[in-house]
């Protein structure tokens, strides 16, 4: 089975690959609270296995007890079990090295009142900030496929629908429908595990039927629904196939100022950039109408949207509504499947909705935060995580607690996924972190197999790129072992891959082929060096990140033949105490900083090792204004002649 993964990065310590979770803790099982977990003794020889990821759509209600005891009957030894288990052991030294660290804290005389002290000089003035950012109405939408890959299967072999099945085969699942959810069968789980859990819990009235995946299948189908919604929203972003990031703010403003405009005539307004002198001025909605008014039609647009998709494409499909994009990623799981769900944009709205959700559910939040999260501050709910603000800031990086802050009141840029400032072309490579696709397979050790692998997967990964119009300068790869052990390896360019087809300076998809193999072959050299065994793998995955700007390009490019055109420019010596450095063939003038002589100024890249001597045409002094030809060296020891 093999199965891709075009994903947009989050700041989420979970691994997508993860079937199953170990949760240790020394004085007690650890819980999430959106998992009810019964005590068994299984589950207390294992310290409660629990699935990695949060409980998806359709696995409310399933026997979690019955399940998690079969998982662990059945892999329970496994590779990947002594994995997890190691992992959690390094989770639970950093949970008990924070504890310390807050005890030591708290035991300080001298601040016995620094939660109070940072929460209203630095915490709570951020929070005012935040709140009075949010947008006045809930506009932003999410937009999320019901299990796509199977339905998409679906549509042509109907009979799917009623019976447990999945997308991949006895090694991994890509998805699975709601029937097989109801006996624990999902994504990332090997299917001969999810083959057990259907025929144990329906004693053996049922099995699992798997699909082949077919990715071509699902990017043509992905391509129709984008085009539907586009209609809607023409910026609106796909950051993967089953997921679009909408606001429909600018459809809503056109429909009801002008209330007989027919939608063809709405999207071909919002696709023109010059404005139409027939429309009617445009007040802002919150202005020129009740909130009320607003926020249903806001909800019978999208449900009409919702229905034009399943109209047309026959793939059901789930929305989130609120102000943010944060909270509409939440709410798009809330009434899945072939449901949708509002969050009101006022603060007591707000507040209703995210304070009583489980941490995990938040997007960012993964397995291990959420572990450390309870072990440490005993935070289960974004409340919680409100309350506990004080000690967040205190034991995480700022990066990272700045985001929990912003979890905890339900805040984010509702700009996130728009930039209006930004040409359309780069919007993506700002904020996309990065791409990758990969694959799982069954175990191989075969270098010859693993090459073949790993360049059809960099194939693949070119052609998204080329279709996103990205420009990486990074390319990480990342190898999963047999034992599950995890090996990365990357390398920076200082040039971006430029895969343009209608580019002078196109690169070839040959060039990060090469690049992925030889970060392959380093990784096995390594293995071995460290005498670790066979080189055996079961997943290959290839990442781009660090992304370039066109303009930025475009900028260089300009500036670049700008510069070859114009004569040398003539510099001050004590106008700047910058130093001047360019290459021979411009023709410039090289000037060192005006507080230093050129006999006293060091050239760093002439010092490095065996590098060879640069030959600057010319060269001026700024103490003495003395000119000269030859190298940097030469320069300085015909300036000393000369002084």
């Amino acid at each position: 089975m093999s199965a891709a993964a075009c994903d947009l990065d989050h700041d989420d310590d979970s691994c997508s690959s993860h079937e199953f979770d170990f949760a240790e803790q020394a004085d007690k099982t650890y819980v999430p609270a959106t998992v009810n977990t019964k005590t068994t003794t299984a589950t207390k020889t294992a310290s409660a296995l629990m699935v990695a990821a949060s409980a998806k759509a359709g696995m409310e209600d399933i026997d979690r007890e019955r399940i998690n005891a079969i998982l662990l009957r059945e892999s329970g030894n496994s590779s990947f079990m002594e994995r997890q288990r190691k992992m959690d052991e390094n989770s639970n030294k950093r949970i008990l090295e924070m504890k310390q660290r807050l005890a030591g804290k708290d035991s300080n005389a001298s601040s016995r009142n620094w939660r109070s002290d940072m929460e209203r000089n630095v915490i709570d003035p951020q929070i005012e900030k935040y709140r009075t950012q949010r947008r006045p109405l809930s506009t932003c939408v999410v937009i999320d496929m019901d299990s796509f890959f199977i339905s998409c299967h679906i549509l042509d072999q109907p009979h799917l629908a009623h019976i447990p099945a999945c997308v991949g085969g006895t090694s991994m699942i890509s998805t699975s429908n709601y029937v097989a959810r109801k006996y624990g069968v999902r994504a990332a789980m090997p299917g001969y595990l999810g083959s057990t859990l259907v025929k144990e819990i329906s004693e053996g009235k049922e099995t699992l039927t798997f699909v082949k995946s077919e990715f071509k299948f699902y990017k043509r189908k992905s391509a129709e629904v984008k085009a539907i919604l586009e209609e809607y929203d023409p910026k609106l972003k796909m950051y993967s196939l089953d997921e679009a990031y909408m606001d429909i703010m600018p459809y809503l403003e056109v429909k009801m100022n002008n209330n007989t405009m027919a939608h063809e005539a709405i999207t071909k307004h919002l696709n023109t950039t010059a404005s139409n002198n027939n429309l009617k001025a445009q007040l802002p909605l919150h202005e020129a109408f009740p909130d009320s008014t607003i926020h249903t039609d806001v909800q019978n647009l999208l449900n009409s949207i919702r229905q034009k998709v399943k109209d047309i494409i026959g793939l059901s499909c789930s929305a989130g509504i609120a102000s943010n994009f944060l909270l509409a990623k939440i709410a798009s799981d809330f009434n899945k499947p072939d449901g949708q769900y509002f969050v009101g944009p006022t603060e007591q709205q707000i507040q209703d909705f995210v304070q009583p959700l489980s941490t995990r559910k938040v997007n960012g939040i993964g397995r291990v935060m959420e572990k450390t999260l309870y072990g440490v501050c005993g935070i289960e709910t974004v409340k919680d995580l409100f309350d506990k603000r004080a000690e967040i800031q205190y034991l995480f990086k700022p990066a990272t607690a700045n985001f929990l802050l912003r979890a905890s009141i339900g805040y984010s840029d509702c700009n996130k996924h728009r930039e209006d400032s930004v040409e359309e072309e780069d919007d993506e490579a700002i904020h996309r972190k990065g791409i990758s696709h990969e694959r799982t397979f069954a175990p191989i050790s075969s270098w010859s197999d693993l090459c073949n692998r790993l360049e059809m997967i960099t194939l693949s990964l070119v052609q998204d790129l080329r279709e996103r119009n990205l420009m990486p300068t990074t390319v990480t790869l990342k190898v999963k072992l047999a034992s599950f052990d995890i090996l990365t390896r990357a390398v920076t360019r200082n040039t971006a891959f430029v895969f343009d087809q209608n580019s002078t300076q196109s690169s070839s998809p040959q060039d990060l082929v090469d690049i992925a193999v030889n970060l392959l072959k380093e990784a096995k050299r390594d293995r071995y060096k460290m005498n670790k065994g066979r080189f055996t793998v079961r997943l290959l995955g290839v990442r781009c990140s660090n992304f370039q700007l066109h303009k930025e390009t475009q900028f260089s490019l300009d500036k670049f033949r700008q510069k070859a055109s114009q004569p040398p420019p003539i510099l001050n010596p004590y106008a700047s105490p910058k130093r001047h450095v360019v290459a021979a063939n411009s023709n410039e003038v090289v000037a060192a900083n005006s507080t230093n002589c050129l006999a006293k100024t060091s050239h760093p890249k002439e010092e490095a090792k065996n590098a060879p001597p640069r030959n600057l045409r010319k060269m001026s002094c700024p103490m003495c204004g003395q000119c000269a030809t030859g190298s940097f060296i030469q320069t300085k020891i015909m300036h000393s002649m000369l002084t």
